[in-house]
């Protein structure tokens, strides 16, 4: 230390010495410290020792740390003794808070993340439970991209290839599958029998880029397959219309194919552009009714009225898996193959989605 008789202090704090300092130097003697070094407690260190200096918080940070303003407005780092300060912002979903003696953006509970950006701590479709190294089949929580409501439980099958987010399932007759535009936006059943719901569906397709199959086992115990390379389905304004679809892969015909583009009904919400005949309420479920020969008795006919004749109670409507478990008379179960060739009442129906990438 050096005496002198006008002494400024320069502190580590204070670097410039302007606290309690008497520039007319009139009683001032005292000690203070050689140039390159700062007055920290009553040593003398080095300045490159001291850290930085804000200002603002009239404080020392020391080297390799960092400050948050009281608003978590700023956030200023030391690095090699010199100061940076950017600007800062917490998340709409986090809090600026004292924690521990840190100050910093906390993201709220349910989300992760550094407190500027606070994703859901939750996984968005069974492709990340996969990537998290979950390997079994069984139920998660997901919450998917823009979904505003709360994270909901999702099956996910983890069998060909792995990451199938399960939205309809049919394996028995105890769960009713003839209800209303409300019941199907929510989603109903349980795990043998389910439908997730169009609104969960529609948030979930809509995040990034996916996939659809389907696994079928017949009346006679045949196991059948398709997958199509993309599925889409748009907002309840457009009434879940099916919007994409692509060319199918798999043992089976002609999955779909008539339904793509089209909307979806319920017996109370008929979208099946077939005038005053309402598929949903004839084959007794919610789905995406084609208009393709709506009324006449053809064997390939989409949405025949099957109370029309004995020939038409006899054939059962096509690519219809809402329908009626083990039902009758065009109310069943079914879907097609090809040209005149049913699966009629399958004994097993689930329907998954995965992303292509």
């Amino acid at each position: 230390m050096i005496y002198g008789t006008c002494s400024c202090k320069a502190t580590c704090e204070d670097p410039n010495g302007q606290s309690g300092c008497n520039r007319d130097c009139l009683g001032t003697e005292g000690c203070t410290c050689p140039a390159g070094f700062l007055m920290q407690g009553s040593d003398c260190i080095r300045a490159s020792g001291c850290g930085c200096f804000v200002a603002e918080a009239n404080l020392v940070i020391p080297d390799g740390e960092t400050y948050v303003n009281d608003d978590c407005t700023q956030n200023c780092s030391c690095n090699n003794n010199q100061l940076t300060c950017e600007n800062y912002r917490c998340s709409t979903d986090a809090v600026c808070d004292v924690r521990d003696g840190v100050r910093k953006c906390y993201c709220n509970e349910g989300y992760k993340g550094n407190g500027e950006t606070c994703p859901p701590d939750v996984f968005t479709d069974c492709q990340d439970v996969y990537d998290a190294g979950q390997r079994q089949d069984g139920v998660y929580t997901i919450m998917p991209t823009g979904w505003h409501s709360s994270p909901f439980n999702v099956h996910c099958k983890m069998e060909n290839g792995g990451g199938w987010t399960v939205f309809q399932r049919r394996t028995d007759d105890s769960t009713n599958f003839y209800q209303n535009w409300a019941a199907y936006k929510d989603g109903f059943g349980n795990d043998r029998n389910l439908w997730l719901g169009n609104e969960k569906l529609h948030h979930l397709t809509n995040q990034r880029n996916y996939k659809l199959r389907f696994d079928i086992t017949t009346s006679d115990g045949s196991a059948k397959y398709a997958e199509y390379p993309e599925f889409q389905i748009e907002s309840e304004s457009s009434m879940y219309r099916m919007n994409k679809l692509g060319t199918h892969s798999g043992n089976t015909g002609y999955y779909l194919y008539r339904s793509k583009g089209k909307q979806f009904s319920t017996y109370d919400r008929d979208n099946d552009a077939c005038g005053n005949f309402d598929c949903a309420e004839k084959h007794r479920s919610g789905w995406w009714h084609s208009d393709y020969y709506c009324s006449d008795c053809y064997r390939y006919s989409y949405c025949y009225y099957f109370q029309y004749s004995s020939s038409c109670k006899s054939r059962c409507t096509v690519d219809n898996l809402n329908g009626v478990y083990n039902g009758g008379n065009g109310e069943m179960i079914s879907s097609y193959y090809y040209y005149y060739n049913y699966y009629c009442n399958p004994q097993f129906v689930e329907m998954k989605i995965r992303p292509t990438s």
